[in-house]
């Protein structure tokens, strides 16, 4: 028998005390029985008969006796093994009641701890918070007191650059610092404007609302325009130019494929790859879309150089486009992916998530994003995009006109792309080919590209890196090429694309100039419907005349 691990009720044993009647009492007849059988004085006086001194009653007598010895042996056993199991399962209940007291002592140590610990993580975030709501605020108090006490500074030293920059005798170069200077200094002062005000989407909008007129004045007599004051608009393509310059190791070539004309692709930078395309402007005020910019862009630049994000052909892509009536930013974020939940926080004050990682970021930058965003009357979205498996088709056409056609899979494992040959079981992380041959051209195509992708090979070329031309902005795969004389040899390398885009979407300046397509669909109906809440107001001016 063992302890019901159900029952909620302590155990009793119980342990009854049997004494052995029927031998003990025998056992003392047959004493008596055998004196007297041995002492012939007895018998006479006694006149026993003859049949009691009979062999075979005293060898009946001596079994039955026997059988009493037995029979109380057999109980005493049997009480003896019940008292046993019962002491066992007595103790077993000790040693579970036992083990259940440390368990629970353990339990309540282990408790205590995590509660010790759980107050200390309580009151550090606490701390935390507090601590940055403190310096926020005392930010924007320094921030208020710089901007009340500043103005008069300011005005002096802006009429005194632009004094400056007005002077025929200065040579291009001073001219281009004194115009750098007057730039930063408004665009300082444009960050401490937003910084003190208490709605930055509604103080956009309405510097919005202050700049449509002169704009509509502008786009009606464009020659009354004064070219020393703030323009209405603003180019996003200088805007993007002017955040990137600081951020990159070779500006020039920037400035120079840009003067050149667009569309361009720009990728002399081992960090950036660009994309820009002719985009019109946008009415409002162009520190704002640096201002902008230039959190989009650090942030991807925090996890650029992290890992697991990191690797040798991965770079931040920048797109700038306009469509349909508005211009597109697009910037791919090489950091790990946002989840549903923290989407609709992403853009929340003092939001972070770097925070999970313990990487402390303050939540400033994408507010900035997201409250601009909005006040420009715009629209800003999050797409993640990850490692997805697909099917791969190699083909290599030789000098000799050999062709040779290998096609394999992309899966993904950990997250992470790894290569499988068709009729094998194993993956790796690279496939390779050798030929005795030399190459001409190499193909490869994908089942979702619309064409394969072929790369015509120079008969003096002898190593090279071939990125995946359909996403050059986050390529997806690498083959290196490695010729000689007589033999050729490749490696195709699946890339890691994991990361987030922001995609920005601001509403061009002209599109505020078109009319509006819901007036002209309204009916008479519609019409009198809008009216009906005003009604009212007219009925009662009516009566009083």
């Amino acid at each position: 028998m063992t302890l019901r691990a159900d029952t909620d009720r302590p155990f009793k044993p119980s342990w009854p005390q049997r004494f052995s009647v029927l031998s003990s009492f025998f056992g003392l007849g047959l004493v008596a029985y055998f004196y007297l059988i041995t002492e012939p004085d007895l018998l006479a006086y006694y006149q026993v008969p003859e049949w009691v001194l009979d062999p075979r009653l005293k060898m009946a007598l001596c079994a039955i006796f026997a059988i009493f010895l037995i029979n109380d042996a057999h109980r005493y056993s049997q009480a003896r093994r019940q008292q046993k199991q019962q002491a066992r399962q007595l103790q077993s209940e000790y040693d579970n009641l036992w083990q259940s007291r440390k368990q629970l002592q353990h339990k309540v140590h282990t408790y205590a701890g995590h509660a010790d610990k759980l107050k200390l993580f309580i009151s550090d975030k606490l701390l935390e918070y507090i601590e940055y709501d403190e310096k926020f605020l005392h930010f924007k108090s320094i921030a208020a007191e710089v901007r009340h006490n500043g103005v008069i500074g300011f005005d002096k030293v802006q009429s005194a650059l632009e004094q400056a920059l007005a002077q025929p005798q200065l040579n291009e170069a001073d001219q281009s610092r004194t115009r750098e200077a007057l730039q930063q200094l408004r665009y300082v002062w444009d960050l401490l404007d937003l910084a003190t005000t208490d709605n930055i989407a509604l103080h956009l909008a309405n510097q919005l609302c202050d700049l449509e007129e002169p704009y509509y004045q502008q786009s009606l007599n464009p020659e009354s325009a004064d070219s020393h004051e703030l323009q209405s608009t603003f180019s996003p393509v200088a805007g993007l130019v002017r955040a990137l310059t600081p951020l990159l190791n070779t500006p020039d070539s920037l400035h120079q494929a840009v003067a050149e004309g667009l569309p361009c692709e720009w990728q002399d930078d081992p960090s950036f790859w660009l994309s820009m395309e002719p985009c019109g402007v946008v009415l409002g005020n162009e520190n704002h879309w640096v201002l902008l910019l230039e959190n989009l862009l650090k942030n991807a630049q925090f996890f650029s150089g992290k890992r697991p994000y990191r690797h040798k052909y991965r770079r931040i892509g920048v797109r700038l486009a306009e469509h349909s009536g508005k211009v597109r930013l697009q910037v791919f974020n090489s950091g790990p992916g946002i989840s549903e939940e923290d989407k609709a926080k992403i853009f929340q004050l003092g939001f972070s998530t770097r925070r999970v990682k313990e990487n402390h970021g303050k939540g400033l930058g994408l507010f900035f994003v997201g409250e601009i965003v909005k006040g420009y009357d715009g629209t800003v979205a999050i797409e993640n995009i990850d490692n997805r498996p697909r099917q791969m088709t190699l083909r290599l056409e030789f000098e000799n006109g050999d062709v040779h056609t290998d096609s394999f899979s992309i899966d993904v494992e950990d997250d992470l792309p790894v290569c499988q040959r068709h009729g094998e079981t194993g993956t790796d992380k690279t496939l390779s080919w050798s030929f005795e041959q030399r190459l001409r051209s190499v193909e490869v195509s994908s089942a979702d590209a619309h064409q394969p992708n072929r790369k015509l090979l120079d008969s003096s070329s002898r190593s090279l890196n071939w990125l995946d031309p359909q996403y050059p902005d986050n390529p997806s795969w690498v083959l290196d090429i490695n010729l000689a004389r007589k033999s050729s040899g490749i490696q195709f390398t699946p890339l890691d694309v994991r990361g987030v885009q922001f995609t920005v979407e601001l509403p061009l300046a002209a599109s505020r100039l078109a009319e509006d397509a819901t007036l002209e669909d309204l009916d008479a109906i519609d019409v009198d419907r809008l009216n009906q809440p005003f009604q009212a107001l007219d009925l009662y001016h009516e009566s009083n005349h």
